[in-house]
């Protein structure tokens, strides 16, 4: 008994989902081609055969599919380990050190400001005593 082409595959309808903002694959639907035989020159266990092939097929695609919907999530894994790794080593440690100069910047600049205004108030206590002695001079 001849069982080649007993069942084709005619068509696979392979959608894609948004998993997190990655577009994996996913196994819509499964169409087949069954030859034509005949109930009653065949053996009873043929229609077993049959639904056994049809599932196995479609099996066999959804492999396929995971396959690839794995190597994307591995992908993507990859990339955000690389991501998170260059956060947590490059820029974060820069990021703390420029907040640590700006910090030290701003006391500075602060500190020199305090130095200022005490220089120029020394300055006019001086003149608001000269102007007074000036005054009582003239007085």
């Amino acid at each position: 008994m001849k069982l080649t082409g007993l069942v084709r595959l005619r068509q696979v309808d392979v959608g894609e989902e948004d998993v997190l903002g990655l577009r994996l694959p996913t196994l819509r639907a499964v169409e087949f081609d069954t030859a034509d035989y005949s109930l009653l020159a065949t053996p009873f266990w043929l229609d077993d055969l049959v639904v056994c092939l049809k599932e196995t097929a479609v099996y066999r695609v959804r492999l396929q599919v995971y396959r690839k919907r794995v190597a994307l999530l591995q992908a993507a894994v990859r990339r955000i380990t690389q991501r998170v790794n260059l956060f947590e080593k490059v820029l974060i440690p820069n990021a703390k050190r420029d907040i640590a100069r700006i910090q030290i910047f701003l006391s500075d600049v602060e500190r020199a400001a305090v130095v200022t205004s005490k220089i120029a108030k020394a300055k006019r206590a001086q003149a608001l005593a000269v102007a007074r002695r000036g005054a009582e001079e003239v007085g």
